[in-house]
């Protein structure tokens, strides 16, 4: 192959990693894309179960105020003290299984929230991931194309030498008494 077909060769080595290179920063920005979107979408899923949480709490403790006034209501339509005794104990027990109801929703939310906030967390650090690796695929091609057109150039470059093509202007220099290998290195 002569030193025109290596240059051909060498520019389409160049260019195959330059497009590879793009290609795949491409791609790796789009999923950076896509991580981004479910970021967001797991953070105001966050903001949703909170939201949700407060309302079945809401519910829940006005559902056990009306059972705890259904109760005192009944119990003082037939006659009975509201302020000691079982009467008592049946409010008192209403009282506690409305404020576990209510933080049970309320605990619930919050583990959902942190959940999905985790979600987030990850989803950002695959975009950042996804952006370097981005970054480093149009590093990588330019390198790849450098080294491919390096690597088809050095083979000729010593072929030169050998054949004493590439040495002519080190002629002056050999007979000055100074020697030098095949990849001109004096010695």
């Amino acid at each position: 192959m002569g030193l025109a077909a290596a240059g051909v060769s060498a520019g389409l080595g160049m260019a195959g990693s330059l497009i590879n290179g793009f290609s795949q920063s491409a791609s790796d920005k789009a999923a950076a894309k896509v991580a981004q979107a479910n970021a967001v979408a797991s953070n105001s899923q966050a903001t949703a179960a909170i939201d949700q949480g407060y309302l079945s709490a809401q519910k829940d403790y006005q559902e056990g105020a009306q059972k705890l006034g259904a109760q005192r209501a009944q119990m003082a339509a037939n006659g009975v003290a509201l302020d000691s005794g079982s009467a008592l104990e049946v409010q008192e027990a209403t009282g506690r299984n409305t404020g576990l109801n209510v933080g049970s929703d309320l605990y619930d939310a919050n583990v959902r929230a942190v959940n999905y906030r985790n979600q987030t967390t990850s989803f950002d650090n695959e975009a950042r991931a996804d952006r370097a690796e981005a970054s480093n695929a149009i590093t990588g091609g330019v390198l790849g194309g450098a080294l491919a057109a390096g690597s088809a150039f050095a083979g000729k470059w010593d072929d030169m030498f050998k054949s004493g093509s590439g040495g002519a202007a080190m002629d002056g220099i050999e007979g000055s008494g100074q020697s030098y290998d095949s990849a001109g290195v004096f010695g």
